[in-house]
C-alpha cells in the first residue's frame, strides 16, 4: 500500500499472493462503487470520485498476474477503510477450481480447519485497511480511517482468539470469537461490559471480526476514551443440522444457545458483566432479525439493542410485553441500514414503538449497501454513540459569576466529570444567551465576555465528549456598574529597570465616601504596560502587579490602570505614571 498522487484516491493497495502452482488467480472483494447520487449504477475502483463508495451485492474481479517465482499481484486504487476482499484461485495439485479463500498474508486469526460457516460453503471474507487522502475531502472516509485502520500503538490493540465449544444442541467442533481488550486484567475489581454480536443469514462467528472490523473500532475508540474497554463474543449461528441455507440457522435456537449457552460459558470464563446494563446485543442482517426474537423471549437479558440492515419483528402485543418484563429500567434500541439499501421508514416505526413506551430508540443510515463494511460503521455509531456511555456526571465550577457590563471580562471555567475506567473525562464548552459575537469560551473553558455585550445573563454549558446526553452549566449575570466614584492609586518600583527586569506595580482601589471607612471595592483592574494588558482581580480593593520588560527597548512606557466597576461602582480608566527602561 503507497500513497499514491496519481490515485484517483491517493492511495494504491497492491495485493500478492503467492501460489507456485496455481494457473489463475482474480482478487475479488466487495470493491466495485456505487453513487449516492446514481444508485444501482457500478463503478471501477479507477472510477471514483466523492460520493461513491465500495460496496458489496457485486463481486469485484480483477485478474492477477504472475511472475517467474509465482508471486500473483495486481494494483488497485481504494478509498479509506477497512475494504473486505478474497481471492478466486484455481489450482490443480489441491483440486482447487474457482476457489475462495481468505489471503494467506492476512494476521487475521481464524476458527480451525473448516469448522467455520464461510469456510464450508466457499465464501470466506478478508479485510485490508487503507488510511485516509485529504484528496478524498470526505469527512465519511476519514472517519472510517480513524476507526477501522488499526490502532498505530500496538500496545493499544486488543486480542482475537476462537474458542471452541459445544452449542445447546449437543454439537461440538463449534468455536465462540472473544475479542479482549488492551490490557484485559481478568482480576480487575468491576467486570468489563460486554458485547455479543451475530452474524447474517450467509455469514458465521469470523464477520465481526473481518470484515466488520470490530476489533480495530474498539481498539481506536478505546484508545480515545471514546468507550470503556469493552469484551466482543461472536457466534456461528448455523448449528441446526448441516444445511448451507436458512435452515441451519434457526433463530429461536440461537437465541436459546446465546442465553443457555454461550452467556453463561462466558460469564464463567471471562471477567465480564452479569448485569443487563453491562450486556448489549447486535447483529447484521438475519442476525439483526433473530434480535426480535431474542428480545421477545428473552426481554431482561440486554440493556442495549442493535439492529444493523435487518430489522426485530414485533407486534403491538410484543412491544407491550418487553415494556412490562424491562419496567422502568433503561432500554437503547439502535437501528440502521446503508443508503443503498433503501429508506428507514420500517426502522423508524420499530424505534418509534419503544420511545412510545418510554425508552430509548435511533435510527441513522450510512454510505454502504447490504455488507460488512456498512455494519462495520454502524457499529461503531452504536457502540460510541449508544453503548454504555461510561460518564456518570458532570459538574462545573464556579456554578455562579457576578459581572459588570461595559467590561472585557474573562472567567476560567473547569469540569470535573466522573467516569468509569478508560473512558475520556473531555468536554466541550458552549456559551448560551450572547448577544455580541465578541463573547465566546475557548476549548479549555475560559469565557470571553465583550464589552459590547448587553445580555443580562450568561449560561456557560459543558457537555461531555462520550456522552453529550451528560452536561452540566454555571451561571453568569451581566449587571450595569453602579454610579459610585472611586479613586485609583497606582506606584511602580523601582523608577527604572534595565531591560529584561520587572517592575511591581502596587494598585489600590478606594470607594469616594464620606465615612471614614470606605466600603471595599470588588472587581478587576486592566493594567497596560507596554504594549501587554494583564486583568487582575482586586483583592480588598487591592492588586500586585508584576510587568516585565523582556524585549522592550530603551526609553519612558505609560502604565494604565483601568477599573471594571461593580453594582455599586463606576468604572474609571487613567495613565498613572512613565516608567523608565534603560
Amino acid at each position: 500500500m503507497k500513497a499514491d498522487r496519481t490515485s484517483p484516491t491517493g492511495y494504491t493497495v497492491t495485493f500478492v499472493y503467492r501460489n507456485a502452482h496455481a494457473t489463475q488467480v482474480r482478487l475479488a472483494g466487495d470493491l466495485t462503487l456505487l453513487d449516492v447520487d446514481t444508485g444501482t449504477t457500478r463503478y471501477q475502483p479507477e472510477e471514483w470520485q466523492p460520493g461513491r463508495y465500495h460496496a458489496g451485492g457485486t463481486e469485484f474481479l480483477r485478474e492477477m498476474t504472475r511472475d517467474p517465482k509465482g508471486n500473483w499481484s495486481v494494483s488497485v486504487p481504494l478509498h479509506a477503510g477497512g475494504l473486505s476482499y478474497w481471492y478466486r484461485v484455481w489450482d490443480p495439485t489441491q483440486g482447487w477450481e474457482n476457489k475462495r479463500i481468505w489471503d494467506p498474508a492476512s494476521t487475521n486469526p481464524r476458527p480451525p480447519g473448516e469448522s467455520s460457516f464461510r469456510v464450508r460453503n466457499n465464501d470466506v471474507l478478508d479485510a485490508v485497511h487503507v488510511p485516509y487522502a485529504k484528496k478524498q475531502n470526505d469527512p465519511v472516509l476519514k472517519a472510517r480511517a480513524d476507526y477501522e485502520v488499526p490502532v498505530a500503538d500496538r500496545a493499544k490493540r486488543g486480542t482475537v482468539r476462537y474458542v471452541p465449544y459445544t452449542t445447546i444442541l449437543g454439537d461440538s467442533g463449534h468455536y465462540l470469537g472473544v475479542y479482549l481488550p488492551a490490557n484485559y486484567d481478568a482480576n480487575r475489581a468491576e467486570p468489563y461490559k460486554v458485547a455479543y454480536l451475530a452474524h447474517g443469514i450467509f455469514g458465521d462467528e469470523t464477520d465481526f471480526m473481518v470484515p466488520a472490523n470490530v476489533p480495530n473500532i474498539l481498539d481506536n475508540m478505546t484508545a480515545r476514551g471514546e468507550i470503556e474497554p469493552t469484551v466482543v463474543v461472536t457466534m456461528g449461528n448455523h448449528f441446526t443440522g448441516t444445511s448451507l441455507g436458512f435452515a441451519s440457522y434457526n433463530q429461536t435456537n440461537a437465541a436459546n444457545n446465546l442465553v443457555r449457552t454461550i452467556l453463561p460459558l462466558i460469564e464463567s470464563s471471562y471477567n465480564v458483566s452479569t448485569e443487563r446494563s453491562g450486556r448489549a446485543y447486535a447483529g447484521f442482517s438475519y442476525g439483526g432479525m433473530t434480535g426480535g426474537v431474542v428480545i421477545k423471549n428473552y426481554p431482561t437479558i440486554f440493556a442495549f439493542y442493535g439492529h444493523f440492515s435487518g430489522n426485530p419483528s414485533l407486534t403491538t402485543q410484543d412491544y407491550d410485553t418487553i415494556a412490562n418484563a424491562v419496567g422502568d429500567d433503561d432500554l437503547s434500541v439502535f437501528l440502521g441500514n446503508g443508503i443503498f439499501e433503501g429508506n428507514l421508514n420500517a426502522q423508524n416505526a420499530i424505534a418509534d414503538n419503544f420511545r412510545a413506551r418510554g425508552y430509548a430508540a435511533a435510527t441513522t443510515q450510512v454510505p454502504g449497501a447490504h455488507d460488512g463494511m456498512t455494519a462495520g460503521q454502524l457499529f461503531t455509531i452504536f457502540a460510541r454513540d449508544h453503548l454504555w456511555s461510561g460518564v456518570d456526571s458532570v459538574s462545573v465550577t464556579p456554578a455562579t459569576v457576578n459581572l459588570t457590563k461595559g467590561w472585557n471580562w474573562e472567567r476560567q471555567f473547569t469540569a470535573q466529570v466522573t467516569t468509569n475506567e478508560g473512558v475520556s473525562p473531555a468536554v466541550t464548552w458552549s456559551v448560551q444567551g450572547a448577544t455580541s459575537t465578541g463573547t465566546s469560551i475557548s476549548a479549555e473553558g475560559l469565557l470571553s465576555v465583550a464589552a459590547a455585550e448587553t445580555a443580562s445573563s450568561l449560561t456557560v454549558v459543558a457537555t461531555s465528549v462520550v456522552d453529550p446526553t451528560r452536561s452540566r452549566s454555571a451561571q453568569v449575570t451581566v449587571t450595569p456598574p453602579g454610579p459610585a466614584r472611586v479613586a485609583v492609586q497606582a506606584k511602580a518600583t523601582p523608577a527604572s529597570v534595565v531591560s529584561g527586569g520587572t517592575f511591581t506595580l502596587t494598585v489600590d482601589v478606594r470607594a469616594q465616601s464620606p465615612h471614614r471607612k470606605a466600603p471595599k471595592v470588588t472587581g478587576e483592574v486592566a493594567v497596560t504596560f507596554g504594549g501587554t494588558t494583564q486583568m487582575v482581580p482586586l483583592r480588598g480593593g487591592s492588586a500586585v502587579v508584576e510587568l516585565p520588560t523582556g524585549g522592550l527597548p530603551a526609553g519612558v512606557y505609560p502604565v494604565q490602570v483601568a477599573y471594571s466597576g461593580d453594582r455599586v461602582h463606576a468604572p474609571t480608566a487613567a495613565v498613572h505614571q512613565g516608567l523608565r527602561v534603560r
